[in-house]
C-alpha cells in the first residue's frame, strides 16, 4: 500500500508502488516501495552518481569514464562502463525482460540517459523548496519562507555523495556542502528578520565552528546574540571573526561584518531593517558537467596546521614580490616532516589568485615499493586534463612539454609536483611565467635552483610550543591537560609531525589514558626506532608507534606485522584475512582499527596503505615475527593471490591451457568475481601486487622461503598471461614469464618448463624478437617430445610453425603446421587443431596461395566455436575477411568483418576490437562506402590505449586516406 512523502521523511515512497526515489544529499542510495536497491560495486555506483548528476540529460562515455577514473582509466573503461550501465540497468528495472528495451536508463548516441521523474530525486525537492521559499520571501510570507528551507534541509542525512570517492565526487560534492551553507545562512537571515534571534544561538554557534571563515555567519550570530540581549557576547564573536580572518587570510573583516560590530557599539539595532523586504540570495548554479570543469586536482587540504605560520609568510611574501612571473617555490625536509600538508594549505590559500584552476601529481620519489612517474607519463595526464585527446598527445618528452607549455601560457594555475626526487625530471614539467608551482622533495633540489631560479622553503621539527599544540589539539585534551607531560611527550616525538598526530591519536581514541602514563610507557621503551624513515638516520619515532600498536586489539596488533610482509603498497581485507588466518569481517575490523590509530589510511574504497615511515616500521615487525610464523603467513598470501588469479583467469574470453592451481591453503574470503569485466577490474587494481608477490615467490635467495612457493613463481606467471595478452602488455609479460621460467627450471617439473618456455616464445614473438621466440619455442617442443605430451607437441609445433612463418620460412613453417594438426587430432585437442587450421590459412594467405586460404580459416571458424574461443574466432574473422577482399568478395568481406567486431565486443577485449575496426575499415575504404575513416580512428585509439605496435599502422593508412581525400569520412 503507498504512502505519502514530505520533505522530512525521505525513506518513504510515493503512490506509485513501483516509483524509486533517488537520495545524493548522503549516502547514495535508491528506495524502491520502502525498500533499498542494491547497487553494485563502487565504481558502478560513481556511475550512477555521475547520471543522476547530470539527470534527464544524455552524458558521454568520455565524461563517464573521466568523473569515475579520472587520469588512471583502465584500458578497459569503456567495457567496464558497459558493464556497470547494464548492472544499473538490472537493479533500477528488475521486472523487465531480458531483451525489452530499457526506459530509465536509455542509450543515447556515444552515451546515456538518466530519466528521472520530477520530485524523484532529493537533491531535486530541496532546489525546489529553496525556490519556492525565494517566491515567498519576495512575496512578503517570511515564516513560510522559513518554514520551506526547514524542509528542504531536513533531506541532508549527512555529508552527500556518500560512498562515492575520486575526484568529480569531490568537486561535487563540495558544491553541495557549499549550497547547504547558503541555505543554512539564508534560512538564518528569514528567522532574524522574523524576530527569532535568540532560538538561533546554538544553531549559528555551530555553523561558525564549522565553517570559521564564512564572514556571513559570524554576521548572523552577532545579530542573534544582539536579539537575546548578549551584546558583549556578540562583541567576542567579532573579535574572534577578525583574529580567524588575518590569522588564515590576512585580511580584515569586510564591510557588512564591520557595520554589524559598529552598529553594537553605538547601541544601534544591527538588523538592517526588519520591514524591509530582504534581497532574494544569488541565483543557485547548475552543476556542470565534468567536461567542462576548470581542473581543481589539489586534494583536501589538512584541517589545521600548526607552527607553520613563519613558512606561510615566507611563501606569501614570495608570491607579492613576484606576482605575474611565474613563481617556482619548493618545500624540502625530511620524510614525515609535514611537506605536503604546508604545501596544500598554502596552495588552497592562494588558489582564488590563479582562477584556471589547479594541477596536481604525487611522483612517488621516495615510495620503495612503486617506481617514480617520469615527466612523460606526468605530462600525459596534464595534457588529458587540459583536454587533449589520448591519440592526439605528442610522442616524446619535449613535444608534449612544448603543448604542456602552450596550453597554459595564457593560464594563471596552481602546479603542485608532490614527493620529486630531483631536479632533472622537472624541468619539463614547469609552465609558463603566468603560474605558480609548487614542489615538495626530501632534497633541496639545489639544480632547481640554478637553473630555474626556484625559490626555497625548508622546514625542520616544529618547535617544542608548535609539537604541544598539536599534541592538544588532535587528542582534544583541553586546558586541563597534564601540560608538563604533554611536553615530554612531544619530546619523545622529537617535534615529527607524523609522530607527533600518532601519538595524539592514541590519545584522542583513549580518554582515560593519562598523559603522564602514556610518557611513562615511552620512557620505559627499549630499542627504539631510531632511523625510521628520514633520510639523516635520525628522529625517534618507533617509540610512538610501539605505543600506538601496544593499545591496539590483538588481532589489529599483530596485522600490522603482517602487513610488512606484504611486498605490494597496498592490501584489501581478503589477503589480510588470509594472511592473518582469519575471516573478512575480523580483518575488516583489524584494519579499520588500524587506520583509526593513524597506523593505516585508506585508497581507493577496501584498498589500505601506509605512509612510507609506517610501512617500514611494519617491514621492521615482521622481521621480529617467528621465521615459522613468517613462512606462514607468506605462503598463504602467495596462495590468495594465486587462487584468485586462477578464477580471474578462468572468466577472460580466451581458451587457456590445462594447468590445474591447487593452492595449499585455498582462501575462503575472496572478492566476488562473476563476469570477464569483474576479472578484468580486478586484475588490474591488483597488478602491481600480482608483480610484487610473484617476485617473491621466485626469490630463492630470501631470509625465509619455502622451496613450494617456485610453484606460485610460474603458475602466477601462467595465470597471468592471458591478461597481459588481451591487454597488449607483452613487456610486462616477459618479464614475469622470465622469472616465472627461472622457478620452473629450478622445481625441475617438464610441465612447468613447458608452460613457461611456450608463453615465453608467444611473448617475444608479440615483441617481434622472433629469432629467440623460434629458440624458446624449439626447447618447449623438445620438453614436451621428451615427456610424450600430445598436447604440448601441437602447441609447440603450431608456435615454432608460427615463428617459421614470420622468419620467412614457408616450406619447413607449413610442414610443422601439418604435423600440429596430425598431433592434434590423435591428442584429441581441438582448440590446438583449431589454431594450427587457422595459422594454416594465414600461411596461404601470406605466401599468394589466397583461394586456399578461405576453406582453412571456415574450418578454424567452426572448431572456435566449438570450444567457446570468442577471441581466436574474432581473430579468424577478421583473417577471413582479408582473404575474401583479397579475392574481391566486398560484401563477404564486409560481413566476416562485422562478426569479428562483434565476438570481439562480446569478449571485451580492446586488442581484438582494434583488430576488427581495423580490417572493417579497410573493406570500407577498398569499397569506397563512407565510414572508413572513423573506424581507422576507434582502432587507432584502442591500440594506442594499448601501446600496441599496430597503432603506427593504422596511423599510416589514416594519413594516406586523408592525403588522397581531405574530406573522407
Amino acid at each position: 500500500m503507498g504512502h505519502s512523502t514530505s520533505a522530512k521523511d525521505t525513506s518513504v515512497e510515493h503512490d506509485n508502488p513501483e516509483s524509486l526515489r533517488f537520495e545524493v544529499l548522503g549516502l547514495l542510495r535508491v528506495i524502491r516501495t520502502g525498500r533499498e536497491v542494491d547497487l553494485g560495486a563502487a565504481k558502478q555506483r560513481a556511475v550512477l552518481a555521475v547520471l543522476l548528476l547530470n539527470r534527464n540529460t544524455p552524458v558521454s562515455r568520455d565524461h563517464i569514464i573521466t568523473a569515475v577514473w579520472g587520469d588512471a582509466a583502465p584500458t578497459s573503461a569503456v567495457n567496464l562502463v558497459q558493464t556497470y550501465v547494464a548492472g544499473l540497468r538490472r537493479a533500477l528495472e528488475p521486472t523487465r525482460a531480458r531483451r525489452a528495451p530499457a526506459e530509465l536508463l536509455t542509450s543515447v548516441g556515444d552515451g546515456y540517459l538518466l530519466r528521472v521523474d520530477r520530485g524523484a530525486l532529493d537533491l531535486d525537492v530541496f532546489e525546489s523548496s529553496a525556490a519556492e521559499a525565494v517566491r515567498l520571501r519576495a512575496a512578503g510570507d517570511l515564516a513560510g519562507a522559513a518554514r520551506l528551507l526547514e524542509d528542504g534541509l531536513a533531506l541532508w542525512r549527512a555529508e552527500p555523495l556518500g560512498g562515492i570517492s575520486g575526484l568529480f565526487a569531490e568537486v561535487e560534492r563540495g558544491r553541495l556542502v557549499e549550497r547547504r551553507f547558503a541555505v543554512l545562512e539564508e534560512r538564518a537571515e528569514l528567522r532574524l528578520a522574523l524576530g527569532q534571534g535568540a532560538d538561533l544561538v546554538g544553531q549559528l554557534t555551530a555553523l561558525v565552528g564549522d565553517q570559521p571563515l564564512r564572514e556571513r555567519a559570524h554576521g548572523l550570530l552577532m545579530r542573534a546574540l544582539c536579539q537575546a540581549d548578549r551584546q558583549a557576547e556578540a562583541l567576542a564573536v567579532y573579535r574572534e571573526a577578525r583574529r580567524v580572518l588575518i590569522d588564515e587570510l590576512g585580511v580584515e573583516p569586510g564591510p557588512e561584518l564591520r557595520r554589524v560590530q559598529m552598529a553594537v557599539l553605538a547601541g544601534d539595532d544591527p538588523e538592517p531593517g526588519r520591514a524591509a523586504t530582504p534581497a532574494p540570495p544569488a541565483p543557485v548554479t547548475p552543476i556542470s558537467p565534468v567536461g567542462g570543469t576548470v581542473p581543481a586536482q589539489l586534494p583536501r587540504a589538512p584541517a589545521s596546521l600548526i607552527g607553520r605560520d613563519a613558512e606561510l609568510r615566507r611563501m606569501d611574501e614570495l608570491l607579492a614580490d613576484d606576482p605575474g612571473s611565474g613563481l617556482l617555490l619548493v618545500v624540502s625536509g625530511p620524510a614525515g616532516v609535514g611537506k605536503t600538508a604546508l604545501a596544500l594549505h598554502w596552495a588552497h590559500r592562494v588558489r582564488d589568485a590563479f582562477p584556471d584552476g589547479q594541477l596536481y601529481v604525487d611522483l612517488h620519489g621516495y615510495d620503495p615499493n612503486q617506481d617514480p612517474l617520469d615527466a612523460g607519463e606526468v605530462l600525459n595526464r596534464f595534457l588529458r586534463t587540459l583536454g587533449v585527446q589520448p591519440n592526439d598527445a605528442p610522442v616524446t618528452v619535449e613535444e608534449r612539454s612544448a603543448l604542456y607549455r602552450t596550453l597554459v601560457a595564457d593560464r594563471r594555475m596552481v602546479v603542485m609536483l608532490d614527493n620529486v626526487l630531483g631536479s632533472t625530471e622537472l624541468l619539463p614539467l614547469l609552465p609558463g611565467s603566468s603560474s605558480c608551482v609548487v614542489v615538495t622533495s626530501r632534497r633541496r633540489l639545489v639544480g632547481l635552483v640554478a637553473h630555474a631560479e626556484a625559490r626555497l622553503v625548508e622546514l625542520d621539527m616544529l618547535t617544542p610550543e608548535a609539537a604541544v599544540e598539536v599534541l592538544g589539539r588532535v587528542a582534544g585534551r583541553g586546558a586541563g591537560a597534564d601540560a608538563a607531560g604533554l611536553r615530554r611527550l612531544a619530546e619523545l616525538c622529537d617535534g615529527l609531525p607524523l609522530a607527533l598526530r600518532i601519538a595524539a591519536a592514541r590519545l584522542a581514541v583513549s580518554p582515560t589514558l593519562r598523559v603522564a602514563d602514556f610518557v611513562a610507557e615511552l620512557d620505559d621503551e627499549h630499542g627504539r626506532l631510531a632511523a625510521l624513515g628520514l633520510e639523516d638516520g635520525e628522529g625517534p619515532v618507533r617509540a610512538a608507534l610501539d605505543a600506538s600498536r601496544r593499545a591496539l586489539p590483538p588481532l589489529a596488533a599483530r596485522l600490522l606485522a603482517l602487513v610488512g610482509l606484504h611486498p605490494g603498497t597496498h592490501v584489501t581485507p581478503f589477503v589480510a584475512a588470509a594472511m592473518a588466518a582469519v575471516d573478512a569481517g575480523q580483518a575488516q575490523r583489524a584494519l579499520d582499527s588500524l587506520t583509526a590509530a593513524n597506523l593505516l589510511s585508506v585508497g581507493e574504497p577496501g584498498r589500505y596503505g601506509a605512509h612510507d615511515l609506517v610501512r617500514v616500521y611494519s617491514k621492521t615487525l615482521a622481521g621480529e615475527l617467528a621465521p615459522e610464523e613468517r613462512r606462514d603467513a607468506t605462503g598463504r598470501m602467495l596462495d590468495y593471490y594465486l587462487h584468485v588469479a586462477d578464477v580471474a583467469d578462468g572468466l577472460l574470453p580466451i581458451s587457456r591451457g590445462s594447468v590445474r592451481v591447487e593452492p595449499k591453503h585455498r582462501p575462503t574470503a575472496v572478492p566476488k568475481l562473476a563476469s570477464s569485466a569483474d576479472a578484468i577490474g580486478w586484475l588490474e587494481a591488483e597488478e602491481a601486487n600480482l608483480l610484487a608477490v610473484a617476485d617473491l615467490a621466485a626469490d630463492s635467495s630470501a631470509p625465509v622461503f619455502d622451496r613450494e612457493w617456485l610453484v606460485h613463481a610460474w603458475q602466477l606467471a601462467y595465470a597471468l598471461s592471458r591478461f597481459f595478452w588481451l591487454r597488449a602488455d607483452h613487456g610486462t609479460w616477459l618479464r614475469v614469464t622470465e622469472s616465472g621460467l627461472r622457478a620452473a627450471t629450478e622445481l625441475g617439473e617438464p610441465k612447468a618448463k613447458f608452460v613457461m618456455l611456450f608463453n615465453l616464445g608467444t611473448a617475444l614473438l608479440r615483441l617481434r624478437r622472433n629469432d629467440e621466440a623460434l629458440v624458446r619455442h624449439g626447447e618447449a617442443l623438445d620438453v614436451a617430445r621428451a615427456s610424450g605430451d600430445l598436447d604440448q607437441q601441437a602447441r609447440a609445433l603450431t608456435t615454432v610453425a608460427d615463428t617459421l612463418l614470420d622468419v620467412g620460412r614457408i616450406e619447413e613453417s607449413e610442414a610443422h603446421y601439418r604435423e600440429a594438426i596430425e598431433v592434434s587430432r590423435s591428442a584429441g585437442s581441438r582448440w590446438t587443431e583449431a589454431n594450427a587450421h587457422h595459422n594454416l590459412g594465414l600461411l596461404y594467405l601470406a605466401n599468394g596461395r589466397v583461394a586456399d586460404a578461405p576453406t582453412w580459416l571456415r574450418a578454424a571458424l567452426v572448431m572456435y566455436r566449438e570450444v567457446g574461443e570468442q577471441c581466436g574466432e574474432s581473430t579468424c574473422h577478421s583473417d577471413l575477411s582479408v582473404a575474401l577482399l583479397s579475392e574481391g568478395h566486398y560484401e563477404e568481406a564486409a560481413v566476416s568483418a562485422r562478426s569479428a567486431l562483434t565476438l570481439a565486443t562480446d569478449a571485451a577485449s580492446p586488442y581484438h576490437q582494434a583488430l576488427a575496426h581495423d580490417q572493417l575499415a579497410t573493406v570500407f575504404d577498398r569499397q569506397g562506402v563512407p565510414g572508413a575513416v572513423s573506424h581507422w580512428q576507434r582502432a587507432l585509439a584502442l591500440f594506442t590505449e594499448l601501446d600496441a605496435p599496430e597503432a603506427d599502422q593504422v596511423r599510416a593508412r589514416l594519413a594516406r586516406t586523408r592525403a588522397v581525400s581531405p574530406t573522407a569520412v
